[in-house]
């Protein structure tokens, strides 16, 4: 069993979070940072998990040859060791090093597949499987999550679905065969129902904000009964992640997910104090 290191001093002295001019003073650059200094070794490779969609990106652009400015930023990887890694695939994650082997020698592992679909697939094949049970729920429900929402909106729209569903875990393999309105996951995903109402909703905005929610949601129901955690970090990471993104997208609802979080950390703080009371008298 991997036991899970006390990060309270962490969560407790992180900066306050304030948006001016519609930006938040302490984002995830600013937290990638302290989880870089702060957390162990070990945990700081679990974090990293979560940056990898970014060197995704930057493989891709890698292999199609564009130019370096094309870098995204926020991957583990430098551009010099991607590009290294054609020649040593190696160099990187076992997905990845599968996915240049494959592409080089002309023989994909998933043929129907784009490439781009392909090194999807491949990553969360590997971040499905991870031993970190946070990380491996998390990555599984986001596939769970992309994969219904793909299949029930291609339904919706009568638009062929089957090439484009993400085949990386035994439950996308069950979607790609179901013909029932729920996707046959009702008993397993009790979000499914909401996920179906929410498809419904014909503005985008409305409908992005509602699957955020739903992110949001997994997150703190997860966490329920975490509050010094490494598992605590990685859903603040991401809920960061969140708000940075609407707070391009939409403003106002950047500005109320940051209201949430503020009050998701106060809850944590006033329990925090009431734990080191209760502690003090055993």
């Amino acid at each position: 069993m991997m036991l899970s290191q006390n990060y309270y001093y962490i969560i407790a002295g992180l900066p306050d979070l304030t948006l001016d001019q519609g930006k938040l003073q302490f984002g995830t650059p600013e937290l990638r940072e302290v989880l870089r200094e702060s957390l162990s070794e070990r945990d700081y490779a679990f974090f990293q998990h979560l940056l990898l969609v970014y060197d995704n990106i930057n493989l891709l652009a890698v292999m199609r040859k564009e130019e370096k400015d094309e870098l995204v930023r926020e991957g583990i990887y430098s551009w010099e060791t991607i590009e290294a890694a054609l020649d040593k695939p190696e160099l990187l994650r076992p997905y990845m090093t599968s996915f240049i082997k494959s592409q080089q020698s002309e023989t994909p592992l998933h043929p129907d597949l784009s490439p781009e679909n392909e090194l999807t697939t491949l990553y969360y094949e590997e971040m499905s499987a991870l031993k970190h049970k946070f990380l491996r729920s998390w990555f599984n429900f986001e596939l769970n999550l992309k994969n219904a929402l793909l299949v029930i909106t291609a339904k919706n729209n009568n638009i062929p679905y089957d090439k484009q569903i993400i085949l990386a875990n035994k439950a996308a393999v069950k979607i790609a065969r179901s013909n029932s309105r729920d996707l046959g996951l009702t008993s397993e995903w009790p979000w499914i129902e909401k996920l179906l109402q929410i498809s419904e909703i014909p503005d985008l905005l409305m409908r992005e904000r509602a699957i955020d929610l739903m992110r949001w949601e997994f997150l703190d129901e997860y966490n329920t009964f975490n509050y010094f955690s490494l598992e605590v970090l990685l859903a603040y990471y991401i809920k960061l992640s969140i708000i940075e993104r609407w707070l391009k997208l939409d403003k106002a609802t950047g500005e109320e997910m940051f209201r949430q979080l503020l009050n998701d950390l106060q809850n944590s703080y006033e329990f925090s104090k009431e734990f080191s009371i209760k502690d003090g008298r055993k």
